[in-house]
């Protein structure tokens, strides 16, 4: 019967290219991952890696075969180990977050750093994911989970998406601002009347001039940017309006000049974050994408991302 230290050493070693290199990484010696690999193959009656001692170790044909059938398998199997295995076990290996912009200076790096206080043998990566790029990192196997935001999307099939928040919209301007002083929040029509750099980054871009499309306002677009921060150093020094949904926890902008954020009044669209993954099989997430959102989660239910959003 085979056994998934055979399959993790066998999957190792052709990762790494030799047994002493697996040993490194499975905290093994390299006699215990060459056994375990030996066990393999006669349990299969097949051979499954050439030997070469100045040269580590490479697939045979049959050991190619065992690789594509093994590397998912194992997958599983170890998200099963993580799934019933007692409570509170450590989180290990790599987690790959993609997000978007705005969200990778505000939401991310704080769940980032609750859930590495817990499993700080869990190694995260954050890869910045523009709106317009929708799904396509999660398909591609580019990023474990994606962090962003969606406006009225259609479900996919292949896609397992929560909602974690429906922010509202909000207007950024600099401090002075004529309409600065409001407290209660602005309408579009006065908004409209002022110059608007607009974020075109594809659903962001629908939505901030829908926002206007929808009341029948045509307000001048004084110019366009992909990068937020960019826009707060250009809205921090003239009169200029930017919609927004995410904003930072101070009121200044990248140059040092102070901004006020003020709630739309009005709107008949809104956008969601939402995290998504790669739909499985068993319809659970994988433990390290689901301890994730989870902290995501928390971070909007206890008020914490109130600093960044309207909510």
């Amino acid at each position: 019967m085979l056994k998934v230290e055979q399959l993790r050493c066998f999957l190792t070693a052709i990762a790494e290219g030799s047994f002493s290199e697996a040993g490194r990484v499975l905290n093994l010696s390299a006699s215990a991952v060459a056994y375990n690999v030996e066990a393999l193959e006669h349990a299969l009656n097949t051979g499954l890696l050439l030997r070469r001692p100045s040269s580590g170790v490479t697939p045979t044909a049959e050991g190619l075969r065992l690789q594509r059938l093994a590397e998912p398998l194992l997958r599983e199997l170890l998200e099963m180990e993580q799934v019933f295995s007692s409570k509170g076990r450590v989180l290990k290996g790599e987690l790959v977050v993609g997000c978007q912009e705005g969200l990778s200076w505000s939401l991310v790096p704080r769940a980032i750093e609750r859930l590495t206080a817990r499993h700080p043998q869990l190694r995260i990566i954050q890869k910045t994911v523009f709106m317009d790029e929708g799904n396509a990192p999660v398909l591609n196997g580019a990023v474990d989970v994606l962090i962003t935001f969606v406006v009225g999307s259609l479900p996919e099939p292949a896609i397992d998406m929560q909602v974690l928040c429906e922010p509202n919209c909000y207007a950024m301007m600099r401090a002075n601002h004529p309409l600065a002083g409001s407290t209660e929040g602005a309408r579009l029509e006065d908004l409209a009347r002022y110059p608007q750099i607009f974020i075109v980054d594809g659903p962001a871009y629908e939505l901030f001039t829908g926002l206007y499309r929808d009341k029948g306002l045509t307000p001048e677009q004084a110019m366009v940017s992909n990068i937020s921060t960019g826009a707060q150093s250009i809205i921090g020094r003239c009169d200029h309006i930017s919609l927004r949904i995410v904003r930072p926890a101070h009121a200044l902008s990248p140059l040092g000049d102070p901004l006020a954020f003020i709630p739309i009044l009005e709107g008949s669209r809104r956008p969601s974050v939402v995290a998504s993954c790669a739909r499985r099989k068993n319809g659970r997430r994988p433990p390290k994408v689901e301890a994730f959102v989870s902290e995501c989660r928390s971070l909007f239910d206890d008020g914490t991302m109130r600093a960044h959003m309207f909510y």
